[in-house]
């Protein structure tokens, strides 16, 4: 089944599409025969290369996914949250590195707003949560710890979550942990929306508390229309590698929670 998903993300991912596009294409233009549906190919596969890359449409599909969701500037002492629960994302246990470079940028990012979040609330615990994804490794969540630890954080104030490797599995490791009792859940702002309909199915009572924003820095709330515009024509004179990375993020959540529900996990 994993497989499956694997396979249909990197066929339907922007990266995946163009790649087939210019493959294919590549291929039919060797064939006298095919030669002009494959130049169509080719300029099909350049045209969404421009637009992906010269256009803002990675910006509106990822502010589609984090604006819901506003950050935690201060978090309320008085609502009874004991625990920040910060989700994993890619980590490499490396002996002769530093702790911070062994976690990815993105779970760098989510950690440190997890700390700074659980620092804002006295009394509280910090739970870190991921599994092994190299078998010669530690679950990521224990080099997460490894860094919080490093950054100041008591140990005792620290529970490792290290059996999940996916959102789903997260959240129902957490739930053992938690029970009904609330928390903030913390993770990167785009994935905020499957990770919470998933807590929410396992009847949890999560609070977004989102990390790594990133279309909010091009496109804050409060703009007005003539503003967006213009922003919207600015950074499209510009290319952007960041576009296309967050163009593949946008295909990955949207497609994981049409998967996440043909599952009954959401």
């Amino acid at each position: 089944m994993n497989t499956l998903k694997q396979l249909l993300e990197a066929c339907l991912s922007p990266l995946g599409i163009m790649t087939l596009l210019l493959a294919a294409g590549s291929i039919f233009m060797c064939l006298r025969r095919f030669s002009g549906l494959g130049r169509r190919l080719v300029l099909a596969g350049v045209a969404l290369y421009l637009v992906f890359m010269f256009t803002p449409l990675a910006e509106i599909c990822i502010a589609g996914l984090e604006r819901p969701y506003p950050p935690v500037l201060r978090p309320d002492a008085s609502a009874g949250i004991r625990a920040v629960v910060v989700l994993s994302g890619y980590g490499e246990d490396h002996p002769s590195l530093p702790a911070t470079s062994k976690l990815s940028g993105e779970t760098l990012g989510r950690l440190s707003e997890g700390i700074r979040l659980y620092r804002s609330l006295p009394g509280s615990k910090l739970i870190v949560s991921g599994g092994i994804l190299r078998p010669e490794d530690p679950p990521v969540a224990r080099l997460m710890a490894e860094y919080a630890r490093d950054m100041g954080v008591a140990d005792a104030d620290i529970l490792v979550e290290g059996r999940s490797l996916n959102t789903y599995e997260n959240l129902v490791e957490i739930r053992k942990m938690l029970g009904d009792a609330p928390f903030l859940l913390v993770t990167s702002a785009c994935d905020l929306w499957r990770a919470l309909a998933v807590a929410h199915r396992l009847d949890m009572k999560p609070l977004a508390a989102p990390a790594c924003i990133w279309a909010a820095t091009h496109f804050p709330s409060g703009m007005t229309w003539a503003e967006w515009a213009w922003r919207l024509v600015e950074r499209s004179a510009r290319a952007s590698a960041d576009r296309l990375v967050y163009l593949q993020r946008a295909q990955h959540e949207y497609l994981g929670y049409f998967w996440y529900w043909m599952l009954g996990r959401v």
